[in-house]
């Protein structure tokens, strides 16, 4: 499980992830989404390159929010979006690894009805900004390539393609393929 960290609240209603009080909030998030494409890896001996493919029938994706609380979780600090009511509309979760000094964006989930408001850039502030102060000087995440909505998202926020792995998901989600997105902070 998590250890948690002090962090200090954001303005923008954000705020740092009080596990017992926020759990049940984080874990009725909505994290599925539509996608009318996907991208595929054209490789050659010395390049990777991503191509959208459009698809015939949209395509309807949902991450298991639960794994943000498995017990082989890896992320340190939480943060949690609200809506003027007290409910949770967001949750990021991050990790710094002091070695290369980098910040790990495990979870970012924003619901489906305060997406494109300006939660997930609020909770990416509230992380670049946590990351920053202990000295990361990038922020990293992985992401699958059939969520095509949340890559053109990251790619607003400043985050740009830095890798890819064909065989990280396998049986997991066959066909899908990690892509790795970074952004300087």
């Amino acid at each position: 499980m998590p250890e948690l960290t002090n962090v200090t609240a954001s303005p923008a209603g954000v705020r740092a992830l009080e596990l017992e009080r926020d759990r049940a909030g984080v874990l009725s998030l909505e994290t599925a989404f539509e996608t009318r494409s996907v991208f595929d890896v054209v490789a050659t001996a010395r390049e990777l390159r991503l191509v959208e493919r459009a698809l015939d029938t949209p395509l309807v994706k949902r991450f298991s929010i639960a794994e943000a609380f498995a017990e082989w979780a890896q992320w340190k600090v939480g943060f949690v979006a609200e809506d003027v009511a007290g409910a949770i509309v967001g949750f990021a979760a991050v990790a710094y690894e002091a070695w290369h000094r980098r910040l790990v964006l495990w979870h970012l989930y924003v619901a489906p009805e305060a997406r494109r408001t300006g939660v997930g850039r609020a909770l990416l502030v509230e992380a670049e900004a946590y990351g920053k102060k202990r000295g990361a000087r990038r922020v990293w995440l992985e992401t699958s390539s059939v969520n095509v909505p949340g890559i053109a998202a990251y790619a607003r926020l400043g985050y740009a393609l830095c890798g890819l792995d064909t065989t990280y998901y396998d049986a997991y989600a066959p066909g899908e393929i990690a892509l790795y997105l970074a952004k300087p902070i």
